[in-house]
């Protein structure tokens, strides 16, 4: 009896040192997380505008980003602002077939220049080809003032897009995203 409460004391003890460390760690290291997903989502919007920048050095990436955009909140939508040339980008999220999905789109007019996947979580080898960049460079030059639909057709004319094979409903998520997100950019952009 001695030796099974030893054995309790001695687990519940383990436990308490294993489940605090862990969040001291995580307490230690959450600004570090938060700090390298803000870098992320700045190199993500100096993607779609195409600017250069050193990728190797989160200064130079922070930099160059408080530099060259200008970002706004309105009405619940971010807009990003390319300070040299006037072109403009949104942030759009909405959920997928998985969970979140969170883009950032440049336009020019009703024509998209820019198209990146910040975060998914989509079935890998499946919805998750959204982040693949053959897929993603198949959006530039679309016109989506009147959206954008998906086809299965695979031949998608300047208003569709081609459904991921195996992927329909993230396909069609993505489309439902998208659509929202363009019809609160223009109305935005419009006013």
């Amino acid at each position: 009896m001695n030796s099974r409460f030893w054995m309790v004391g001695l687990l519940v003890i383990l436990a308490v040192i294993c489940s605090s460390t862990l969040a001291l760690v995580n307490i230690k290291i959450a600004p570090i997380i938060q700090r390298n997903n803000e870098i992320k989502y700045m190199r993500t919007v100096l993607d779609v505008f195409e600017m250069t920048y050193d990728a190797e050095n989160s200064e130079s990436i922070i930099s160059k980003y408080k530099q060259a955009i200008e970002e706004k909140e309105t009405e619940g939508v971010t807009l990003f602002k390319d300070k040299e040339t006037g072109r403009t980008a949104t942030s759009i999220s909405g959920s997928g077939f998985q969970g979140q999905i969170t883009l950032i789109v440049a336009l020019e007019k009703d024509m998209i220049t820019g198209f990146k996947v910040v975060s998914q979580v989509e079935t890998p080898g499946l919805g998750a080809r959204i982040t693949e960049e053959s897929f993603q460079k198949s959006f530039i030059g679309k016109r989506v003032s009147q959206g954008i639909k998906m086809t299965k057709s695979g031949s998608a004319d300047n208003s569709q897009f081609d459904a991921i094979t195996g992927a329909t409903e993230t396909s069609r998520a993505l489309e439902r995203i998208l659509n929202k997100g363009f019809t609160q950019y223009f109305e935005l952009v419009n006013k």
